[in-house]
């Protein structure tokens, strides 16, 4: 239902015909039904990116701790969280 007013909005109202209908829809339960599910989705997506960059960040980690020859500090550095700040300073990460 609500791509398909998305969809006809575009379609027929020019930008301050749109503005008018974004002010309205944004007073009624139905606009703010909207702009909640928008907000939960977009919470979701941030931290699924969150996740997924500190994820990255680790392994690069340990990818230069192996080509620097220092393995046996990436066990600390996975339990140690101050050990693992020192090191992403350290790498620049």
């Amino acid at each position: 239902m609500q791509s398909l007013l998305y969809v006809f909005a575009g379609k027929f109202l020019d930008k301050n015909d749109l503005e008018k209908v974004k002010e309205v829809i944004s007073m009624t339960i139905l606009g703010e039904l909207l702009m909640n599910d928008g907000i939960k989705k977009g919470i979701k997506e941030g931290i699924k990116e969150g996740i997924e960059q500190g994820e990255q960040k680790v392994n690069r980690l340990i990818q230069l701790l192996i080509e620097n020859s220092r393995s046996d500090e990436i066990s600390r550095a996975v339990t140690d969280r101050q050990f693992q700040e020192q090191l992403f300073k350290e790498f620049s990460l």
